[in-house]
Order: C-alpha cells, then structure tokens, then sequence
C-alpha cells in the first residue's frame, strides 16, 4: 500500500511549522514567497491530496480546548506554551477551534477551585495542562475523568495520570546528558554539584528523575574520581544564598555546577566563571538565554515548551474531530543549545 503523506510530514520538509503548510493547501492567509514556493514544490513532487472529507467534518464541528497552566511572567518557562496556543487558535480557527485560558498560583492553591469550577462551567470540550506536581492538580485530574474531559499533559512521560497523550522528554535520559556535557573531555579529580532549588508544595518530579540520571551517568560509565554533591535548597529558606555561596565558593576549574531546573541564571549570578569552567542547566527562559549568551552558563537543555504545547493541541483537535487515538507518550527529543545558537 503506497504510503500517504501527512501535512506535518511537509511542515518538516520545508522547515515551517503545520500552520504554514495548512495555509497553502487551504489557500489561506499570507505565506511568505520563498516559503510558498518550497511548500508547493514539495507537495507538487510528493503528489499530496489534502484530505478534504476529514476537513469538511471538522468543518461541521466547533471544539474549546482549555490551557490550563500556572501563572507566570514574560520571559518564563511557561510562555512558549501560551504563544503556542495562540498560534495553533490563529491555524485553526477557521475549523472552529477556541481557546480558553485559565492561570493559577502555586504558592495559593486553595484558589484552585474557583478555577476548576470555572473550567467545568465553560463547557469546555478537551484540557491541556502540564504533568501535576501536587495533589491540588493531580484531584483536578481525576474530576476530568469522572467528567469524561479528555486531557492531554506537557512535561510528562509518566501514563500513570490517565492522560490521552502525554508529551514531553525522558527525565532519566535528560539527567544523563546533562552529565555527560559537563565531564565531557574531563578524565577524573572533579566535583560536581547540584543545586536543587525545590518549592515545598510543588515537587517536580521530572527534576527529581534528571538527578537520577545525572548521577546514573557517573555510575553507568565507573568514572574515578568524581563526586556528585547534591544541595537541596527550598526557595523560602531565609539562608538560601548564603548556603549557595558557601557551596560555591570551593569550587575550583576541573569542578562544576548542574541546575535541573529554569533557575540556573539564579545560581550563576554568584559564580566565577574564571575559576569556574563548567555550568549546565535547563530551559531556554529569557534570564538563562541572556547568562548563556554572557558566557556565564555553558550549556543550556532545551525541553521545547511550544513544540510540547502545539503538538498537543494538534493530538486533541484530532482526537475530538476524527476520533483518532494517539500514543500514550510523545517522546520530546532534548535540544543543547550553546551561545552561538541561534534565537528567535
């Protein structure tokens, strides 16, 4: 059977993303010329038929997907997140999509359920939220299921929340990266530590599990000579830069520092990078983008929010329109990005 090409097949052959593709085969909205004429030739040589019957059905349906992510300040982790959403409503729109977005604050999750209220009484069709790291979240969770509201959840690889699709990297395997760029070209005699900046109500166990790998790494490989230190800081403790600093301060060049978490331009704020060589962290956040490019962070790994984010939302408008199932888990494959990478 001769194998159909798919719109997102093309995206990645042109390099653009889907939305682009749907706006040439729709012959909607402006593309760029150079883009245009990429995307028709690939689809001229691939001989593509756009699927008019599944289009046509969505036509005749309108869906509302909840975004349901914490509060958050331009430049945070989560803001890639909501421009994907804004994005996939601008592709999509015409097919009858909506979005509905609702924010809350960790620190005050009792007023959670003025939110969850909310989210039920929209009518919402489909949520859209991040794996849940306490059990205000985790009740939410179970609520979607009784109600039979389909979810599908970012940052997650973990099926065991019952999600439709659960997107996002392998924890364990991150941690090993990690590990493997900060000793890499390092033969033995160095001391790595890991600060764990942690909020005692919102455990992430995706960091708990890249701390896991980081130390497989050294276990895995027998490397002599080197240590692990990890240093679980909370971020309301009153001392919490006087213990960074002091746990710093020995730090010499063979030596070095992993971040699990987006506060690595926090910790780098009290680093000597002339006597310190090696700092890894994670999420591309505008204050860790801007220590990278300062030369103060040397690696940075990218979990890619939006792409989490949009292929998400693209898993439930087909799920809600054709029915169509997908994997359990969509495996996020991990980005390095140094400071002569490129940035948008």
């Amino acid at each position: 059977m001769k194998k159909v090409t798919t719109i997102n097949e093309i995206a990645k052959l042109a390099n653009v993303s889907r939305g682009t593709v749907d706006r040439v085969v729709n012959n909607r909205g402006y593309v760029a010329e150079d883009k245009l004429k990429i995307i028709q030739k690939i689809i001229k040589d691939l001989n593509f038929v756009p699927n008019t019957h599944g289009r046509n059905l969505a036509l005749n349906k309108s869906f509302t997907i909840a975004m349901v992510f914490q509060e958050h300040s331009e430049g945070d982790y989560w803001e890639p997140l909501i421009n994907a959403g804004k994005e996939f409503y601008v592709n999509y729109m015409h097919l009858g999509v909506r979005i509905n977005y609702y924010f809350f604050d960790y620190k005050n999750l009792s007023a959670f359920t003025d939110i969850e209220e909310k989210i039920f009484s929209d009518q919402n069709d489909a949520v859209i939220t991040t794996k849940p790291q306490n059990p205000t979240l985790k009740a939410f969770l179970k609520k979607c299921l009784q109600k039979e509201l389909p979810y599908v959840l970012v940052g997650s690889s973990d099926t065991s929340f019952k999600a439709l699709c659960n997107l996002g990297q392998d924890a364990l395997h991150s941690g090993r990266l990690a590990g493997k760029l900060i000793n890499y070209t390092q033969k033995e005699n160095a001391t790595y530590v890991i600060f764990n900046l942690f909020n005692e109500n919102n455990i992430n166990t995706n960091v708990v599990n890249r701390i896991k790998g980081f130390k497989a790494f050294f276990a895995e490989n027998n490397t002599p000579k080197i240590k692990v230190d990890v240093v679980d800081i909370s971020v309301d403790d009153p001392a919490l830069i006087n213990k960074i600093k002091e746990r710093i301060n020995p730090l010499g060049e063979n030596d070095g520092i992993f971040i699990p978490n987006s506060k690595a331009h926090f910790i780098a704020q009290f680093v000597n990078k002339e006597k310190l060589k090696r700092f890894i962290g994670f999420d591309l956040i505008k204050d860790n983008v801007d220590a990278l490019k300062s030369g103060k962070i040397d690696f940075l790994i990218n979990q890619k929010p939006y792409d989490q984010a949009y292929q998400g939302l693209e898993i439930l408008y087909r799920f809600l329109g054709t029915n169509q199932q997908p994997m359990d888990i969509v495996q996020i494959n991990e980005e390095i990005i140094v400071s002569e990478s490129s940035f948008k």
